[in-house]
């Protein structure tokens, strides 16, 4: 084979290669990356176009943001670490020397624990002045720490004094009582002592709702009865019952059995409920009381 002839071939196979080359590039190649372009062209524009909603949006939100951190910085409740009975009965305590005395006990009903909170439960059942119960109230919802009242009964009950004959309208009441606890950093606070301004502030009470418009003139409890509502069912058995009355002492009741203005008349040991009928001036009021369980 001829120089000349040899190079023709392997410059031909060159161009052969350069060809085929070129027309994968410009006919395969090129017009895949050509669409992928276009496609992010068309997502880059859209992207534009919705540029201003975004910047609206994000505007809103750093709003809301702001406002959210300057009432947080601002925020006034503490959410303690953690709760326990002999903590929460001090505070009550705390809430008694602004609000007046108030009777009561406090029984443990468990706690219940969120992802970033939990809150212990408490039953608390006693009695006081329509006018220290109100403030007590007050103080538990606006004071420092964050307690939150559940259910709440509450009912005026006429007393008369054996000594001076006078009537006053005690209270009854019953309470679930949260107390609110969170590990959570940035949220809780172990600040639970030092003043507490909201103790300091006057409450307006208002009108006795509670006081009956016309009194039933009850006779006065000289025989020191036990007085059904203001006491606590302890124990329910097949025949008789435990309460403890309105001054702490314990009493054992069959059916039939006295109490101030009525007479114990049922026994269900399967409810550990009792039931009274009491004679209030001439109207018949049934009264149950039922045996509060704590852990």
């Amino acid at each position: 084979m001829s120089y000349a002839l040899r190079n023709t071939i392997v410059l031909a196979a060159f161009l052969a290669i350069i060809f085929s080359v070129g027309f994968y590039l410009t006919k395969v190649v090129q017009p895949g990356e050509k669409k992928k372009l276009q496609t992010e062209v068309a997502s880059l524009d859209k992207t534009i176009d919705q540029r201003p909603a975004v910047e609206a949006e994000l505007k809103s939100s750093q709003q809301k943001l702001d406002d959210m951190k300057e009432k947080y910085a601002k925020r006034f409740k503490v959410i303690p670490s953690n709760d326990t009975t002999a903590l929460t009965y001090a505070y009550l305590n705390r809430i008694m020397d602004a609000s007046g005395f108030v009777k009561f006990d406090m029984l443990y009903q468990g706690p219940r624990t969120m992802k970033q909170y939990g809150y212990n439960t408490y039953n608390l059942k006693g009695e006081t002045s329509y006018s220290s119960l109100f403030k007590f109230i007050w103080y538990l919802e606006h004071a420092k720490l964050l307690y939150k009242i559940g259910d709440l009964s509450v009912s005026g009950h006429e007393v008369r004094d054996a000594t001076t004959g006078m009537t006053q309208t005690i209270v009854p009441f019953t309470m679930d009582l949260y107390a609110y606890y969170s590990s959570v950093a940035g949220v809780s606070s172990d600040n639970k002592s030092g003043v507490d301004p909201t103790f300091y502030r006057p409450v307006n009470v208002g009108l006795n709702f509670l006081k009956p418009l016309i009194s039933s003139e009850p006779p006065p409890n000289v025989r020191g009865l036990v007085d059904v509502e203001r006491s606590d069912l302890k124990a329910v058995m097949s025949d008789k019952v435990f309460i403890v009355d309105q001054n702490g002492m314990g009493h054992i009741l069959r059916v039939g059995d006295e109490v101030y203005l009525g007479y114990l008349t049922k026994i269900s040991p399967n409810k550990n409920e009792a039931e009274f009928t009491l004679n209030k001036g001439g109207i018949i009021d049934r009264v149950d009381l039922k045996v509060r369980f704590g852990k």
